[in-house]
């Protein structure tokens, strides 16, 4: 999921309490929710070496043992060192030791809930799973959240033209987003509720804001239930459908697309090649398929051109990375223009997330 979301996670969680069982309990909460993702400074080294390492190291289960051991060690000792405060509780190591761990763990819950993988076992074993259920960036999960942190953290001026900023972002994603328009006016809807309760006053006091806090977090695990629900109902239907259409299928994806959880991106390894389309669950299950089918990479192996660009150690990340890969080649006055693509992504040729560009020379080819 997109930081928004771990960190809406991290201030719900804390506003339902949890928060100040102890001092810097908020803190390991928020922190915590966020803290696997220091993996993305492999960003700073390219796209390529965070594909190789993102998800990795710090999702897996040897850091969920020892993050939230390291992060209650770094709030503890900043607890000692920063002014000493006498209205707040005092600190209590094993409720924030404890604090961190649940912090901790749900950010690679939320990540494995997407299409784009985790490596739940790493570093022992670099498998990927995918969960299908959720999209990246979710703004149903935004708008629940959101709404009930907002009602409790928006008392100043300052903070209420931060939340402003952020809805307006929000909004900017969510139209600008392919989906129904009956889900987007819905959203829409609901933040607009949110804004009345604001005005009116509801979730100022503490035990009104923890509640709502908790019937947020509630809703929310509704919400991913259901969705996991309907991905799995999306599967079996599709692969009826395939199997009624004499399409045999290997592998499936049922991805999630923004703002709508009754369409899901649907991609299917058969032995021909990846068939890819749209499955749209409401008002009834129907199943779109786009003609072509894409080539298995296997298939393009015996070629050297693309033998040569898949060995070469700038798509290192992504060959490790890609769920359903394949190429496509073209031919110029120089050589070869090598075009790596996953089909969860992008079923074209292009330059960007999904994929990658090679360029091979003739004269070793020859």
């Amino acid at each position: 999921m997109d930081p928004i979301a771990h960190t809406l996670v991290g201030a719900a969680l804390a506003q339902t309490g949890l928060g100040r069982k102890t001092a810097c309990g908020t803190a390991a909460l928020v922190i915590g929710a966020n803290l696997p993702d220091i993996d993305g400074i492999s960003m700073l080294a390219g796209l390529d070496p965070s594909l190789l390492f993102r998800r990795g190291w710090t999702h897996g289960i040897l850091a969920l043992v020892l993050l939230p051991l390291v992060l209650t060690g770094l709030l503890v000792l900043w607890n000692r060192l920063r002014k000493p405060s006498f209205n707040g509780p005092p600190v209590r190591n094993r409720v924030l030791l404890g604090l961190s761990y649940f912090a901790i763990a749900t950010h690679p819950t939320l990540d494995w809930l997407n299409n784009y993988g985790m490596r739940w076992l790493m570093p022992f074993e670099g498998r990927w799973y995918y969960g299908d259920t959720l999209f990246i960036t979710d703004p149903w999960i935004w708008l629940v959240l959101g709404g009930v942190v907002f009602l409790f953290r928006s008392r100043r001026l300052a903070s209420l033209a931060a939340w402003a900023t952020l809805a307006g972002l929000w909004m900017l994603l969510l139209f600008d987003a392919p989906g129904l328009w009956p889900a987007k006016i819905l959203w829409c809807a609901g933040l607009m509720v949110f804004i009345v309760m604001r005005v009116r006053g509801v979730g100022r006091e503490e035990f009104a804001a923890n509640r709502l806090a908790v019937c947020a977090i509630a809703a929310v695990f509704l919400y991913i239930v259901a969705m996991f629900g309907t991905a799995r109902y999306a599967r079996s239907a599709t692969e009826k459908d395939l199997a009624d259409r004499g399409i045999q299928v290997q592998r499936i994806m049922m991805g999630p697309v923004p703002v709508t959880p009754f369409v899901k991106d649907v991609v299917a390894q058969t032995p021909g090649g990846y068939r890819y389309g749209k499955a749209r669950l409401f008002p009834r299950f129907e199943l779109e398929l786009a003609p072509q089918t894409l080539p298995l990479l296997p298939s393009l192996e015996d070629s050297p051109v693309v033998q040569k660009a898949i060995a070469s150690p700038s798509v290192r990340g992504f060959m490790n990375w890609a769920r359903f890969p394949f190429a496509d080649v073209e031919e110029n006055t120089s050589g070869f223009t090598v075009y790596l693509l996953d089909a969860r992504y992008t079923r074209s040729r292009s330059v960007g997330f999904g994929a990658a560009r090679i360029e091979v020379s003739k004269d070793p080819l020859d």
